[in-house]
């Protein structure tokens, strides 16, 4: 009895691992393959794993166009003749949207070509191939690969013909995959410090500041950016001035900011109570002055800004010339003194 139930149960763990087996085998072989006539793409931003980093407004295009590349000789192993795709009845350009509010659970997306309004000629396999577009968008890394889509035409029973099946791999690739495009985006830093310089220069006085980052067409008015300061953040909304102050010494940093946007600081008193107010720009690696309020665009590298305040102090003329009289008339009577004390000697 017991020699029947260990047979049995080597006969289940068997089946299961051979339906395991052949779950996989099925999979390898319909990745890539799309029973019908409409073909998914994918958009993923394959680095984006942080929700402070604010997402870029973008629209990522995506373009269908056939393969004239396609000499009509090439077979598959069906003997069905590979051709070039058919233009007409396709809509060649499909587009996924990305908005400031996306988040990492958003970071994936979708978008489809519909075949099943193509106008094809005969039976046989068309090839179309699918790219995506640079959109130039500042700091965004865009996918450069290609895919080649073979659409699989039948008879529709009606005396026409229809998409039936979709395969596609990457160019250059042998092995059937679903059409993924992967991109990524880069941001930058600022950091804005404060030095206090000369013999009066005031070391723990509040110096008063202002920050404007300014909306462009891919980050909009109103989203946050963090700013931290002694390890607090803060929230900065783009379109809206942020007040900050620093002492001597002290700095505050946006560590995730977008690329290709403006800003501009100023410091609220600059010039004022007889302090020389200069600011200069560390813009990777090369340095300049900064004109305080100008609007700066943000690039991949890292922007730094000291503004130093410099206040010397020297002997007021003004004392020197009054105290003069005081001084000649001091030497008159001490010399004054000391004659007629060596007179009385004598």
């Amino acid at each position: 009895m017991k020699k029947n139930k260990l047979l049995l149960a080597i006969a289940i763990l068997a089946t299961a691992l051979g339906t395991a087996s052949l779950n996989q085998n099925i999979k390898a072989e319909t990745a890539g393959v799309t029973n019908g006539t409409q073909l998914t793409i994918k958009k993923t931003i394959a680095n984006y794993n942080d929700s402070e980093v604010l997402m870029p407004k973008a629209t990522f295009t995506f373009e269908v166009k056939p393969d004239n590349s396609v000499t009509g000789v090439e077979k598959t192993v069906d003997g069905l003749t590979i051709k070039a795709g058919i233009a007409e009845g396709l809509v060649k350009t499909g587009n996924v949207e990305y908005s400031n509010t996306d988040k990492v659970e958003n970071k994936d997306k979708t978008t489809t070509f519909d075949f099943s309004t193509v106008k094809f000629p005969e039976v046989g396999v068309y090839r179309y191939t699918v790219s995506e577009t640079d959109s130039k968008v500042s700091g965004i890394k865009y996918d450069t690969k290609t895919w080649i889509v073979d659409v699989y035409v039948v008879n529709d029973g009606n005396g026409g013909f229809k998409a039936q099946y979709i395969v596609s791999k990457e160019k250059g690739q042998n092995d059937k995959k679903p059409v993924v495009f992967e991109n990524s985006f880069k941001t930058t830093s600022l950091k804005v410090e404060k030095q206090v310089t000369g013999n009066t220069g005031e070391l723990k006085k509040d110096f008063n500041f202002t920050l404007t980052i300014n909306p462009n067409d891919n980050f909009v008015a109103g989203q946050v950016i963090k700013l931290e300061k002694g390890g607090i953040k803060a929230d900065v909304k783009i379109g809206e001035p942020y007040k900050f102050a620093l002492k001597n010494g002290e700095k505050v940093t946006l560590s995730k900011l977008p690329v290709g946007i403006t800003y501009s600081i100023i410091e609220d008193d600059a010039g004022k109570d007889g302090y020389k107010t200069t600011a200069i720009l560390k813009d990777g690696e090369q340095s300049s002055t900064y004109e305080l309020g100008k609007n700066q665009k943000t690039d991949e590298s890292a922007d730094e800004i000291v503004v130093t305040n410099k206040r010397d102090t020297q002997v007021p003329t003004g004392v020197v010339g009054t105290l003069a009289p005081f001084a000649v008339l001091s030497i008159v009577a001490i010399g004054g003194v000391i004659y007629i004390t060596k007179r009385k000697k004598a």
